[in-house]
């Protein structure tokens, strides 16, 4: 099997069509992309853009592909390049004569930039999880946390909670009976804890400027691992012209203290909220001391829009503790954070630095399915 690493060139897309094509015929409901989904192609004005490379055997056949989203990270205020791993496709899901191609992607995405890393993935049992455990990269999940404002049509559309005739029967009695609506309050409540920031400021921006830059190279040296988020990627990352991004800017007695990029998402029968309104806090920045202004701004900004729930997935203790005492509840996660050796190895020890490093939704895939 004569298979060679390759840049994804125009020429090849009908082969990766065929790609495609054999994966959907497998049973496979994972895609490679196409030319046209093709985003961020590398420019001189930016630090962060996608490298797109195919398995190809014997200069025709695609096997398999991955994508690397390259990018600088800040390592205690050390900026270094850094990539996402995304998409590593292999025709050995379908095909089990192609059960190495997984391998040789992987090797040689780390030939390319050893500081590796993949995020989301869907749960620890997926395939991707479970080659990279065998390679020896530590993984953790990022916890998710929800808060519902209203009670009853959360009951109504979540559906883990009314997936059996006798769930539904429960989260429908208790959501008509009002039993619902006071045993979340209660529960909220019972997390709730800390001051309110009554002087915090919540403003819309259409774009990130000069505060944005300001407030990174004050946070930027406070995280052991933290992606560059100054005024130009936040707008490579949430473009101006895409109306879905709320970014938010949090100001305390005239003095930014932090951002937050939120969604207002209408869901459609949904595979896990239903048909609710969802408001998700996907990305924000703050000194970790300030972490609970931004997520309290951030979680009246999006009640006051009446979302039915809030969710959000945040790897550093501070923002953590920082949902907690907002009310937020912790759910189960399969959001994914996982390392490659070297990257682990800035991270030493990996088993407490895991903890503040700073990762969301805003980091790897984005936020899709939000």
């Amino acid at each position: 099997m004569a298979i060679q690493i390759k840049p994804y060139t125009p020429d090849l897309v009908s082969s990766v069509r065929a790609f495609n094509a054999r994966l959907k015929a497998g049973g496979a409901t994972e895609h490679f992309p196409e030319r046209e989904d093709l985003k961020w192609p590398r420019a001189a004005d930016s630090a962060i853009y996608k490298e797109y490379c195919l398995a190809i055997e014997n200069n025709a056949v695609v096997r398999g592909g991955y994508v690397l989203q390259h990018q600088e990270f800040s390592f205690n205020g050390e900026i270094l390049p850094v990539a996402f791993l995304q998409f590593p496709l292999s025709e050995g899901i379908v095909n089990k004569s192609y059960s190495l191609v997984g391998i040789r992607l992987l090797t040689n995405a780390l030939k390319t930039q050893p500081l590796l890393f993949a995020l989301g993935m869907g749960g620890f049992d997926q395939p991707l999880p479970r080659m990279l455990k065998t390679m020896g990269w530590p993984m953790v999940a990022v916890p998710f946390y929800f808060k519902v404002n209203h009670p009853r049509r959360f009951l109504k559309n979540i559906v883990p909670l009314r997936r059996t005739r006798l769930q539904r029967i429960v989260a429908d009695v208790t959501a008509n009976s009002g039993l619902g609506w006071s045993g979340v309050k209660l529960l909220h409540a019972l997390r709730r804890k800390g001051v309110h920031h009554r002087h915090a400021v919540v403003e819309s921006v259409g774009e990130f400027s000069q505060w944005a830059d300001e407030l990174w190279n004050r946070c930027r040296s406070k995280y052991p691992m933290i992606a560059v988020r100054n005024g130009p990627i936040l707008n490579r990352l949430y473009p101006s012209d895409q109306a879905k991004f709320l970014r938010l800017k949090i100001t305390e007695n005239g003095r930014v203290v932090g951002w937050c990029v939120a969604l207002d998402t209408a869901m459609s029968n949904h595979n896990y909220f239903g048909d609710m309104r969802v408001g998700s806090i996907i990305d924000c920045l703050a000194l970790p001391d300030e972490a609970p202004k931004v997520i309290e701004a951030a979680t009246k900004f999006l009640q006051n829009r009446g979302v039915d729930l809030i969710v959000s997935n945040q790897s550093h203790d501070a923002w953590r503790s920082a949902l907690g005492n907002a009310g937020f509840l912790k759910g189960p996660s399969n959001f994914i954070f996982a390392a490659s050796k070297a990257l682990a190895n800035k991270l030493d020890p990996f088993d407490a630095k895991k903890e503040i490093v700073h990762l969301n939704r805003g980091d790897g895939d984005g936020p899709i399915h939000l």
